[in-house]
C-alpha cells in the first residue's frame, strides 16, 4: 500500500464515520420536523446536545486529507460542486445557529421560529450532500442519479436516527417514546431500501462501469445488515438494532468507494493522477494517522461521558 492510498483509506473512514454518526445527527433534525408533540422534540434535543457538533470532525479529516493528498481532485470537485456544496454549507451553518438559538433561548414564538430553521436546514444539508455524493458517483452536475442520491442520503440519515432514538428512549424509561420511534424505524427502514433499491438502474442509465462494479459483496452485507435492523426492531433489541443499521448504511459508503477506485473524480482522474508530489504524502499520512489516533478516543470519551441522560 503506497502513502496515497493510505490517505484515501483515512479519506474513506471519515466519510464512513460521517455518513452514519453525522447523518444520525441530521436524522434527528428530519424527525424533530416531524415531531407530534414537545416530548418526541424534547428527546431528540437531549439526545443530540451533548455530542451532536463534534461529529463535524469527521468532514474536517475528509477536506484536509482531500486538499492535502489529492489537491488536483479537490479543485476539480470544489468546482463541479460549487453550488451544492454552498448550500450543503449553508444548512449546516443555519442549522447550528438554529438549534443553539431554539435549544438556549428563553421559550417564545421566536425560539419556536429557530426550532422550523432547524428542523428545515437538517433536511437540506444531508439532501445537498446526498446530491454531492451523487454527482461525484457520476462525474457530472445533473441527471438523475444525484436526485436519487440526495433523496436517499436523507432517507438513510431519517433510518439511522429513528433507530438510535429507540435506545436512547429505552434508556430514559420512555416505552411510549421507544415505541413511536420503533415504528418509524421501521418504516424508514423499508423506505430506504426501497430507494436504495430504485437507485440502481438509474446509476446503471448513468454510469453503467460504476454500476457493474457496485453489485460486489458490500452490497450483500448492507442488505442482510437491513434485514438484521428490520429482524431486532421486531424483536425489541434496539442496541442490535443500532449495529446493524451502521453496518448497512457503512457497507454502502465502502461500496462505493472500492467500486469506484482507483478513479477519484470520474471519468479518468486517477488516484496517481490525483496525487501530491511524492515527497509530502507520507508527511501528510503520518499527521492524519496522528490526528485519528487523537481524536479517535476522544470522541468516544466524550459519548460516554455525554451520550447518557444524567441522573436525577
Amino acid at each position: 500500500m503506497t502513502a496515497a492510498d493510505g490517505i484515501l483509506v483515512i479519506i474513506g473512514a471519515g466519510v464512513v464515520a460521517y455518513t452514519v454518526l453525522g447523518g444520525a445527527d441530521f436524522g434527528g433534525g428530519v424527525w424533530d420536523l416531524l415531531a407530534k408533540d414537545k416530548r418526541q422534540r424534547d428527546l431528540i434535543a437531549s439526545t443530540m446536545g451533548p455530542v451532536w457538533e463534534a461529529n463535524h470532525v469527521w468532514l474536517v479529516f475528509v477536506l484536509i486529507g482531500l486538499f492535502s493528498g489529492f489537491p488536483v481532485a479537490f479543485g476539480q470537485l470544489a468546482r463541479m460542486l460549487t453550488v451544492p456544496l454552498a448550500i450543503a454549507l449553508l444548512g449546516i451553518v443555519m442549522r447550528g445557529a438554529a438549534f443553539v438559538f431554539r435549544q438556549y433561548g428563553e421559550p417564545s414564538e421566536m425560539t419556536t421560529s429557530w426550532g422550523r430553521v432547524f428542523a428545515m436546514a437538517s433536511v437540506l444539508a444531508p439532501a445537498s450532500l446526498g446530491y454531492c455524493a451523487g454527482s461525484l458517483a457520476i462525474g457530472r452536475v445533473g441527471g438523475w442519479f444525484p436526485v436519487a442520491s440526495a433523496g436517499l442520503a436523507l432517507a438513510c440519515c431519517a433510518y439511522l436516527a429513528a433507530v438510535f432514538l429507540c435506545r436512547e428512549a429505552v434508556v430514559r424509561a420512555e416505552p411510549r417514546l421507544a415505541a413511536d420511534f420503533r415504528r418509524r424505524a421501521l418504516a424508514s427502514a423499508i423506505v430506504t431500501g426501497v430507494l436504495a433499491v430504485g437507485a440502481l438502474p438509474v446509476l446503471a442509465h448513468d454510469a453503467p462501469d460504476l454500476a457493474a462494479d457496485l453489485i460486489a459483496p458490500p452490497l450483500g452485507v448492507s442488505v442482510v445488515a437491513g434485514i438484521g435492523t428490520i429482524v431486532a426492531l421486531l424483536r425489541h433489541r434496539y442496541r442490535t438494532a443500532r449495529v446493524f443499521a451502521a453496518t448497512a448504511v457503512a457497507a454502502v459508503v465502502a461500496g462505493w468507494g472500492l467500486a469506484q477506485y482507483p478513479v477519484l473524480v470520474p471519468p479518468d482522474l486517477t488516484l496517481t493522477e490525483a496525487a501530491a508530489p511524492a515527497q509530502t504524502l507520507p508527511v501528510t499520512l503520518g499527521v492524519l494517522i496522528g490526528g485519528f489516533a487523537v481524536t479517535l478516543p476522544a470522541v468516544a470519551f466524550l459519548f460516554r461521558v455525554f451520550g447518557h441522560p444524567e441522573p436525577d
